[in-house]
Order: C-alpha cells, then structure tokens, then sequence
C-alpha cells in the first residue's frame, strides 16, 4: 500500500503535487511512482512533484521531480510554491532560506500567496550556444543560452502567437547539440509598452507549461544584455499569469516574485507499488 497526503498548488498555471516528506514516509519515489501520480488521466495530474524535506543549513528542503518521473535540480515556480506551503506549516518566518539540489536560496513571502525567491545564474563556463545544424523559421532568432537552476535556450520571436512551440521546442529540447541533459526552450517576445512575454517548452514535461520560472529569469537576464536594459525589475508576462524579475546592479543577485495557489488537499492511496 502506498499512501500520502498531499496539497494540490500552481504558480502562474505551472502546477504541482506538494507532499511533506519529513519523517518516516517509507515511500520510494521511483520514476515510475512520480510519473503515474504526475499522470492527468491515471494520477493527480501535475507538471511536477515537490518533497519538503528537513534540512540542516536552512529552513527547509525542497527536492523537485519532472512529470516524467526523474529529479531536477531546481524549478523556480515550484519553489515560490513550497515556500508558501512551509510558511502555512508555519516551518519559516516571513525572511527564510530553502535548500535545493544547486544550493540555499532566500525566500520572502510578501503575502500568503504572493512570493519572492531567489534564482541564482550558475556562472560555470559553458562554451555552448546555439547547434550550427538548425535552421530556425523566419521571425525567431537566438538570444542566448544559459543555466538558471536548470538548462535554457533563449528564442526572441515576432509572434508569440504564430510560433510553434511544440514543434520547435520539441525539436531543441532533444536535439544532440543539448545531450545529454537536454534543454528547456523559451519564446520571447518584447513588449512595446513594457516588459516581456514568454512561451516555455519544458524539459521533463516535454511540453508547453503555461509559465516557468527558470526559464522566465533566463529569459529576462538575456534580453536585458541584448537590449540593455537598465530597469532593476522587469515584468513578464505569461500564459499562467504576470511574474517580475528583480535584479541587482552586477547580476548577482536575481529574484522571481509572484503569485500562487492552493488549490485543493486530498490522500493518495495505491493498493500495488508501480
């Protein structure tokens, strides 16, 4: 018998399975556990599973699996997201840190659902860019190619709309240029009136997410070096709903602040271990 509690929760549409993973749960979280339960037809349904786990260095850790069963590093989202679920477990103040698996980041929350963590662009040299065998369509050129917790590739397009997410993000995300982790693909658009907009192809759902916050960071730290932008917030704005980026002067510090939800609590429970 598998069994666990668990709190439903989203982040700008970009959802997830939040379980408190303290204590002796004596559950193995297989790929093909995560997976089934990630499943919208056969599970809960979600973009990912966290565990909140105890932690020596910080308040708390948060460990992160993709929908298709296998641990991240970090997802940005998916942190705002435990970082609010802590706090109602009352495990943290309003001013805390987490541990991930890149590291211990900070954490405000602003309001109960509103939250602001910080992600950290890991400057380890990377000589990657963008595969010499890849033609892109008319209207989307590339931008940059960086690590905000995760891989992602950075694509400015003339039309959010038009783009083909799926097929050009799937394309990019497996191609062997990006072995072999992979990359995740984010569409950018830049706003006339102010800001960013952003389409995400993620990698481990392997499909578009209706927002990402790694990929937003990333996508919001390249088109400030392309365009020069000195504003220390940039707004960005997705399908799942408005984010911001905050920045330092030198780029050491990146913060991703917005909103999330709690959406229902529920019990798990499976008679055969998949």
């Amino acid at each position: 018998m598998i069994a666990f509690d668990f709190t439903k929760m989203h982040g700008t549409g970009n959802d997830f399975i939040v379980v408190d993973n303290r204590g002796e749960k004596n559950i193995r979280w297989k790929p093909e556990l995560v997976k089934l339960i990630c499943d919208r037809r056969l599970g809960i349904g979600a973009d990912g599973l966290l565990l909140l786990e105890e932690s020596q260095p910080a308040d708390f850790r948060m460990r992160y699996f993709n929908s298709d069963g296998f641990e991240s590093e970090m997802c940005a989202n998916g942190s705002r997201c435990i970082c609010a679920f802590a706090f109602r477990l009352k495990l943290c103040e309003a001013l805390f840190s987490f541990e991930a698996n890149d590291g211990i980041h900070r954490a405000k929350i602003l309001k109960p659902d509103h939250i602001r963590v910080q992600v950290f662009l890991h400057r380890t040299r990377e000589d990657r860019t963008f595969p010499a065998d890849f033609s892109l369509p008319e209207g989307v050129s590339f931008v940059g190619f960086m690590n905000t917790g995760v891989p992602h590739l950075i694509l400015e397009t003339d039309s959010l709309e038009k783009v083909d997410v799926q097929g050009l993000g799937g394309r990019l995300r497996f191609h062997e240029y990006y072995r072999p982790q992979g990359t995740n693909v984010n569409f950018v658009f830049r706003r006339k009136e102010s800001g960013i907009a952003v389409r995400t192809f993620e990698r481990g759902v392997d499909a578009e997410t209706l927002s990402c916050g790694s990929g937003v960071t990333a996508a919001a730290i390249a088109m400030r070096r392309k365009y020069n932008i000195r504003d220390r917030k940039i707004s960005v704005f997705t399908h799942g709903g408005n984010l911001s980026v905050d920045f330092s002067e030198e780029e050491d510090s990146i913060f991703l602040e917005g909103p999330v939800k709690f959406v229902f609590e529920g019990t798990y429970r499976k008679e055969v271990e998949p």
